[in-house]
């Protein structure tokens, strides 16, 4: 079975991010059939991960958001490449600076090592098989008490106050794409987050091992774990997740409401 060099991943991750960069403030935007956002530099950066982490390793299965033919393992591997060339796509084509080129190598349906990051603030996530996570060289050991205070901060999606009713005295902030905010938790820059149920595997792949190895948990909003296996089908998430320490997820789970599901009779 081929050797990876977490080393090598995150070299790949920079260099993505570097090709991000000579797109950022230049590209034009159009929407995918699902009305979502793409720019030019999507598919760039996509295909050079797809070149780059395939000659890391020929074997490994593929799936990305931007390719929808999914490369099953070579004979006798069971890992696979799990990549969002450009999380937050709308972000980069607004010229906002919450956007990652992201990676994660999964055995099986579990993830293992990989790497995010946000060249405008030099952050790289990072983490390999049974090490620490990292913001660049620093290990992770973000604060996790709970604090419920009107200065308290918690990450919410965009459209919370469509779809989410939420009785918090804290502060929400919506940046938009989840990666880094997930990433952002790792870090212990929020004290939690509640999510829409639009995610998909390559959303949560890294942020989940990254969120696990700082003590952090993540499970949907109705106390259900969130199983990454049935996502691989390039599915998303059934319902809202919630995540932070095990004592804030079940604060966030009493205090916040889905209000689609509440008006569906679920």
């Amino acid at each position: 079975m081929t050797s990876i060099d977490i080393a090598d991943v995150k070299e790949v991750v920079r260099e993505a991010g570097q090709l991000a960069l000579l797109y950022y403030g230049k590209v034009s935007k159009s929407l995918k059939a699902d009305l979502s956002v793409v720019t030019e530099a999507d598919a760039a950066i996509e295909g050079f991960l797809r070149m780059s982490l395939t000659a890391l390793a020929p074997d490994f299965g593929y799936i990305a958001e931007d390719t929808e033919q999914l490369r099953e393992p070579g004979a006798g591997e069971d890992r696979c490449w799990v990549v969002d060339a450009l999380d937050g796509t709308q972000a980069f084509a607004a010229g906002l600076p919450n956007w990652t080129p992201a990676v994660c190598i999964m055995k099986g349906s579990r993830p293992i090592a990989g790497a995010a990051v946000n060249p405008i603030t030099r952050e790289l996530f990072w983490t390999d098989e049974g090490g620490p996570a990292y913001c660049n060289d620093e290990i992770l050991q973000p604060d996790l008490s709970v604090e419920l205070e009107p200065n308290t901060l918690i990450f919410a999606p965009t459209n919370h106050h469509r779809i989410l009713r939420v009785d918090f005295p804290g502060r929400l902030y919506s940046l938009g794409p989840p990666i880094y905010q997930l990433c952002l938790l790792a870090k212990g820059t929020v004290k939690g987050l509640v999510y829409s149920p639009t995610l998909a595997l390559w959303d949560l792949a890294l942020p989940v091992l990254m969120l696990q190895k700082t003590g952090a948990i993540v499970m949907h909003l109705s106390g259900q774990p969130v199983d990454l296996s049935t996502l691989m089908d390039r599915s998303t998430v059934p319902e809202p997740i919630v995540a932070g320490s095990a004592e804030m997820v079940a604060i966030l789970r009493q205090r916040v409401t889905w209000v689609a599901a509440a008006t569906a009779g679920c």
